[in-house]
């Protein structure tokens, strides 16, 4: 690896690792700051609905767009198809808080924060724009510079005014800023090809539609058991138990740093054949996913309860009895890291309809056995719906991912 690869994974790494925390260091500060009541808010309307409309905004077309190395589309194709999809994004957010929420506090809230991370899709098609133009420092760079100037407006305002719908309305304009600053000039100056390619819009919707369905579905089936547990258990046990789902997601997006950067590489080993490469890149990710997450899981064991009273208080004793919740959403999330493992190679092997079957199969699993089990067994049977979900899916993963590389040659 020369010094420029060195350079684009280094700053792609800070950035994703600085954007991984984001979620969960801002809903602990909520948490600690305005009340356990005011991060069980946060956190749903950030990380559980935020970033289901995120997905709507960002319509899986970033593995296509980062993957296309012979400018099939042109980045105009991509930003339009965006604006479209961003605008969705917002008319199902309003349906979604109007009719679920009835405090109008709450909807407020909800709203805000949904159009903060739907302004985060939105961002993410210059992202990739730079990444699909062998820049992926720059991509990193602007993750990376953009977050930290969100997060520390959001932080600010929260430190000074303990209030969190005038520290999550503040999140907008840093966003607008921050985009301005750290995606669109330096684009700009990158110089993107602008020519819009004949009917190449239509066809870029059906080349990505099946991988925005597999991708909202199986966020969807991710937060399957946060949902229960707001139905069931109320916003402030959600509150907890998105906590206590932190490690979780940091292993999961761990995985992401390794994934994501290598998916343009994996794409020309398959394009070329290089069956032996493709197996051993994968399964040297694989092995860092089963690594980090027995280290999560002991961790969590040994030190997760005292770290999160240390940081959080009583919130922290309030979690204490749900310790076996929290190592098992951690081997969970490892499941998870694979299954993501897992769909990027479908992606590449232009799989996208066993894709979707999984995920919708996946989906109605969830669903019951969520339900099920928080209503039985409240937060520590949500976690071992989540385990049991992640195993399912993870097994399917796998046995899909065998078929396909048949399809590459020796």
């Amino acid at each position: 690896m020369d010094s420029k690869e060195r350079s684009a994974y280094f700053w792609n790494m800070l950035g994703s690792l600085v954007y991984a925390v984001t979620s969960m260091l801002l809903g602990v500060a909520v948490t600690k700051l305005a009340g356990a009541y005011a991060g069980g808010i946060f956190f749903f309307g950030f990380s559980t609905l935020g970033q289901q409309l995120y997905i709507v905004s960002y319509f899986g077309m970033r593995p296509i767009q980062v993957t296309d190395v012979s400018n099939e589309y042109s980045f105009v194709d991509y930003l339009r198809l965006r604006v479209i999809t961003s605008a969705l994004a917002v008319l199902a957010g309003f349906v979604y808080t109007i009719i679920m929420t009835k405090d109008s506090y709450v909807f407020e809230v909800y709203m805000i924060l949904s159009l903060y991370k739907i302004l985060d899709g939105f961002c993410d098609i210059f992202e990739s724009e730079m990444q699909r133009q062998d820049r992926l420092d720059m991509t990193g760079k602007a993750t990376l510079f953009r977050t930290i100037f969100c997060v520390g407006i959001f932080l600010v305002t929260l430190g000074f005014t303990k209030d969190l719908k005038l520290s999550s309305l503040a999140l907008l304009p840093s966003i607008v800023i921050a985009a301005i600053i750290f995606d669109i000039l330096p684009l700009r100056r990158l110089g993107p090809d602008k020519v819009v390619k004949k009917n190449s819009y239509i066809s870029l919707i059906n080349k990505s539609k099946w991988l925005f369905l597999g991708a909202f579905i199986d966020l969807y089936i991710f937060a399957a058991a946060k949902y229960a547990v707001n139905y069931r258990l109320g916003e402030e046990l959600n509150g907890y138990f998105s906590i206590i789902f932190i490690p979780t997601s940091i292993i999961n997006l761990m995985a992401g740093f390794i994934i994501r950067p290598i998916l343009t590489k994996l794409s020309l080993l398959y394009k070329t054949g290089n069956r032996k490469k493709f197996i051993s890149t994968i399964s040297k990710i694989a092995v860092f996913i089963f690594v980090a997450t027995l280290f999560g899981m002991l961790a969590a064991y040994i030190l997760g309860i005292p770290a999160l009273k240390l940081v959080l208080g009583d919130v922290g004793n309030a979690i204490e009895p749900y310790k076996p919740a929290l190592v098992l959403v951690i081997f969970g999330g490892g499941l998870y890291a694979i299954v993501n493992l897992g769909y990027y190679c479908l992606v590449i092997f232009e799989m996208t309809g066993v894709i979707f079957s999984i995920y919708a199969i996946g989906a109605v699993f969830a669903y019951f056995i969520s339900d099920f089990m928080v209503k039985s067994f409240g937060m520590n049977g949500a976690a071992l719906a989540y385990m049991i979900t992640m195993l399912l899916l993870s097994i399917s993963f796998l046995v899909a991912v065998i078929f396909g590389l048949r399809k590459v040659k020796k």
